[in-house]
């Protein structure tokens, strides 16, 4: 029973080690973990299991479900090896509120019982306290950098930064050379920061639109 309740745990722990893993592979894009992902997929799994095996090895209930354990494991993480680390924070919660979602689409498909209800909750509540934190800091940041932007050079490098980033996430063509920077300029002079704005030009403007206007 023994050997058999070890191999069961290991197995557990080795299929949310790929989920997690696979997770964090997913948004690799965005640039935000700086973590190894195996290595930080098999720490995530072994300290919550080193400081709630009760709730994860079946031996008073059930095991939860995967995609629970994983989130577990994520929001322990976030608490444990992501305090003070705004990047990788940033990761945690996105695959936090995408686990989230899934589980709450497609709740009857997990079969969730009481341990999987406490495990979100405790994992919930670490989210919602991690995001608000984080919020409360970007605003500061923002107020921040809007201060930093003394010249017109400083805040356009900014815009040209964030925007060449979200056209080639866009798979746009970046058309900043062809452009009247005019608008930019008011933009500028009006105090606007250049992050937000970058990001909605890439999205909305169309490449050949401005060829045609800088003709």
């Amino acid at each position: 029973m023994g050997i058999f309740s070890k191999f069961k745990d290991n197995y557990e722990k080795n299929i949310v080690i790929e989920i997690l893993n696979d997770q964090f592979k997913r948004i690799e894009s965005l640039g935000l973990l700086t973590f190894n992902h195996k290595k930080l997929s098999v720490e995530l799994v072994e300290n919550l299991w080193s400081e709630s095996a009760r709730y994860l090895n079946g031996s008073i209930h059930k095991r939860p479900a995967r995609i629970v354990f994983s989130i577990a494991a994520l929001s322990n993480g976030l608490e444990c090896l992501a305090k003070d680390d705004v990047q990788n924070q940033k990761a945690f919660l996105v695959l936090l509120r995408d686990l989230f979602a899934e589980v709450n689409v497609n709740r009857s498909q997990y079969g969730l019982k009481a341990v999987d209800v406490e495990l979100l909750e405790i994992a919930n509540r670490i989210y919602v306290e991690f995001s608000q934190d984080l919020s409360n800091e970007a605003s500061m940041s923002e107020q921040v950098n809007l201060d930093s932007y003394q010249t017109w050079d400083d805040w356009y490098a900014a815009f040209q930064a964030e925007a060449a980033f979200h056209f080639e996430q866009l798979g746009k063509f970046n058309c900043l050379e062809y452009m009247d920077k005019s608008p930019l300029q008011r933009a500028y002079e009006d105090n606007v920061d250049p992050k937000p704005l970058a990001k909605v030009f890439a999205e909305n403007t169309n490449f050949e639109t401005v060829l045609k206007n800088s003709v």
